[in-house]
């Protein structure tokens, strides 16, 4: 396992937006807008936490959806 691949298959929110420079605020921001689905990018966890998934949210950055909106703005 290389160092950059998480142990987690979920991380917690500040864990994610202190790796990736993500904020909290774009990450619900995605959630209200559906382009995050519980269940696969993120997740409330029984503690109340909302947790990311890094592998889900490494293929939605690279998806093609989201290259083809970059190129547009």
């Amino acid at each position: 396992m290389s160092a950059n691949e998480s142990l987690y298959r979920w991380v917690k929110l500040a864990k994610h937006c202190a790796e990736t420079g993500d904020t909290p605020d774009a990450v619900h921001a995605r959630r209200r807008k559906h382009q995050w689905q519980d269940g696969v990018q993120c997740q409330i966890g029984p503690d109340g936490n909302l947790y990311i998934n890094p592998e889900e949210y490494n293929k939605w950055v690279e998806s093609p959806a989201q290259a083809s909106s970059a190129r547009a703005a």
